[in-house]
């Protein structure tokens, strides 16, 4: 049987899929964080090489043919990166499967070919940060955004969950009038008093997710109608609009037809999807929307991707 391979690799976890020649899936499976920056190289190796063997240890029949495999990677940049995580899952692959053809896509490319079955358009993230793509057939790409939590992730799950937090400390103060968002965070982190925010959120090990979860109570307190919440998710939405709209403009017309809408944000916020669309349409009124919350999962776009360029034209 031919299968093709499918990797999602992040900071937080990766997750490979196999898909037959029809491009049914056959197996998932998940492991930890592969990203390079997030540790060493050697490290993301091992990991990536866990994820195979436990994605093809999970395959319904041992006798199996691969015809290629697509790695989505977060960051993996340069050639040379490209070159070594190539060679890597090709000396894994060898004991099972020969000597497959190996790609190294971008996360936005499996993303779109999940939720579009193509690797060209354009995508619009809002998850832990934010970041909007674009891909055009002959292989040109955009973007706008993606800056980290420093120099940008305006509209991401980050910007939404720091401003909740200042938000709920202003208004202890009196700075501001009393917020939501303060009830839901005491009830969801089990605290006393909103002031035990501090010694929470200073300790050494708190990073960028742990900041980013604070984006739910505030999504929460806005669905049930807090001024507080609302304004700050609408006004991240708004900026995020901003970002797509300086990407949108730079792409030729016949790629600004279509924006497909991912993340763990649009997921959880019909108030921020709303609002996002609302401001894009105000610009561009014939856009259409993706709803890439709804699409299979990245690394099965991956799968599919390694299927659509190592089966042939017509995959």
């Amino acid at each position: 049987m031919k299968v093709y391979l499918g990797l999602d690799g992040g900071g937080t976890k990766t997750d490979a899929a196999a898909v037959d020649s029809q491009g049914s899936v056959l197996a998932r499976f998940t492991g930890g964080p592969s990203n390079p920056h997030a540790g060493t190289f050697n490290e993301t190796a091992a990991e990536l090489d866990r994820v195979v063997r436990g994605l093809l240890s999970s395959l319904p029949e041992k006798d199996i043919q691969s015809g290629g495999i697509c790695l989505g990677m977060s960051g993996i940049d340069t050639s040379k990166e490209r070159s070594l995580i190539s060679t890597a899952i090709r000396s894994t692959l060898a004991e099972w499967a020969g000597e497959p053809p190996v790609a190294v896509a971008s996360e936005a490319q499996i993303s779109l070919m999940a939720a579009l079955g193509q690797e060209f358009g354009v995508q619009i993230i809002s998850g832990t940060g934010s970041i909007c793509y674009a891909f055009a057939p002959d292989g040109s790409h955009w973007r706008t955004g993606g800056w980290g939590h420093y120099l940008g992730d305006e509209g991401s799950g980050y910007s939404i969950g720091l401003r909740a937090l200042k938000s709920v400390m202003r208004s202890y103060d009196g700075v501001q009038p009393p917020t939501g968002i303060t009830g839901i965070i005491l009830e969801e982190y089990d605290l006393s008093r909103i002031t035990e925010l501090k010694s929470y959120i200073y300790q050494p090990e708190r990073g960028k997710a742990d900041i980013a979860a604070f984006a739910k109570p505030c999504l929460k307190a806005a669905s049930g109608g807090d001024e507080c919440a609302i304004r700050i998710v609408t006004e991240e939405a708004a900026a995020l609009a901003d970002t797509a709209a300086a990407l949108l403009e730079r792409l030729p017309a016949e790629l600004r037809s279509r924006a497909v809408l991912t993340g763990s944000i649009f997921a959880h916020s019909p108030l921020f999807a709303r609002t996002l669309r609302g401001k894009l349409l105000d610009r561009y009124p014939s856009l259409e929307f993706v709803d890439g919350t709804l699409a299979p999962p990245p690394s099965v776009g991956a799968a599919l991707l390694a299927r659509k360029w190592f089966s042939g034209p017509d995959a």
